[in-house]
């Protein structure tokens, strides 16, 4: 297993353990925003294994890229019209997929390693 999807591993199991302490402690708000950044998680280890299957070395690291560089796309289209109508909750959860997603590609360029 490489070194990122044991980082994406880690990082799910303590997300899980952070939002099932809110949940507990009734902060439900805060557990929600938590569940956001463990599906991203979610979604960019399905992303690279799905790459992986079909590639190896600069391929899948180009390919993995390219995917985590599309994934935002509507993401930031649904953050500016949030913007626009001065939805508040939804402007937060765009920003926490955006913040999130940004935080997994620094990890996956910092270790730089494919499989």
């Amino acid at each position: 297993m490489s070194k990122y999807i044991e980082y994406l591993d880690e990082t799910i199991e303590e997300l899980k353990k952070q939002e099932k302490e809110l949940v507990q402690t009734n902060r439900k708000d805060e557990a929600n925003f938590i569940r956001i950044k463990i599906n991203i998680c979610d979604i960019s280890k399905t992303i690279y294994n799905v790459s992986a299957k079909k590639n190896s070395g600069s391929a899948l690291k180009e390919e993995y890229v390219r995917q985590l560089t599309r994934l935002p796309e509507n993401w930031k289209v649904s953050y500016q019209k949030a913007k626009e109508n001065g939805d508040v909750q939804k402007i937060l959860i765009e920003e926490t997929k955006l913040e999130m997603l940004q935080v997994i590609k620094d990890k996956f360029e910092d270790l730089g390693e494919c499989e």
